[in-house]
């Protein structure tokens, strides 16, 4: 097993990674919210990370997970992947997992950065589900269909942090959440290794590895 995410869940990751680090394309006038802003901005600093040819490879990797660090709240994001779980684990348990989940995730989008095909990404527009709680979403445009009729369609979840700062917590792609994705494959993980955190925390731990090993032999 790969990381405890089917080969269908892991294409999807690959995909969203194409959308926080890709071009954005003009968007029809009118007031962008906040949270519409945050999203864009941090797409217009992916592509600039890409297009620096100064940096280099692993001056490009070191960016890149530079800005997912800010943009990403992984520890929010590792114990939804937990479910009920994170209630009765250790704190120390659950602090070990949460940064491997963190490096994990990181090192996942880095390993795909050499895949990067021009795609760019038009946010439409953003719905607050509830307070400081938002759906951002966007059409992903390619240069090789320019006249799309129906582009591929993303939604960040976005949520506003108590320092006031927004953060992505989740995405979908045509529909399908891969946050719950994740959950689902975490869990049956868990289920076949006695719902232990620092198993699945060392598992992790060990994927990075081998992602971050794959990623340097490529540079």
């Amino acid at each position: 097993m790969r990381t405890g995410v089917s080969d269908a869940v892991w294409l999807a990751l690959v995909d969203f990674r194409y959308a926080l680090s890709v071009s954005a394309v003009s968007i029809p006038a009118r007031a962008q919210a906040p949270v519409e802003a945050f999203v864009q901005q941090n797409i217009d600093r992916g592509v600039a990370v890409l297009k620096d040819k100064s940096l280099g490879d692993a001056g490009r990797h070191e960016k890149i997970g530079e800005m997912l660090a800010e943009v990403f709240d992984t520890r929010k994001m590792a114990l939804f992947m937990l479910g009920n779980l994170r209630e009765t684990a250790a704190a120390s348990d659950l602090d070990v997992y949460a940064e491997a989940y963190r490096a994990f995730s990181i090192a996942s989008y880095e390993s795909q950065l050499g895949s990067y095909g021009g795609q760019s990404l038009k946010v439409t527009g953003s719905v607050e589900r509830t307070p400081g709680d938002y759906i951002v979403e966007a059409v992903v445009v390619d240069p090789a269909l320019p006249n799309d009729p129906t582009p591929l369609p993303i939604a960040f979840r976005v949520v506003a942090e108590r320092d006031g700062k927004f953060a992505v917590v989740d995405a979908s792609i045509a529909g399908i959440w891969l946050g719950l994705a994740q959950r689902a494959e975490f869990g049956a993980y868990l289920r076949q290794h006695g719902s232990s955190v620092t198993t699945l925390g060392a598992h992790l731990q060990e994927v990075t590895a081998g992602l971050s090993a794959s990623s340097g032999a490529s540079h």
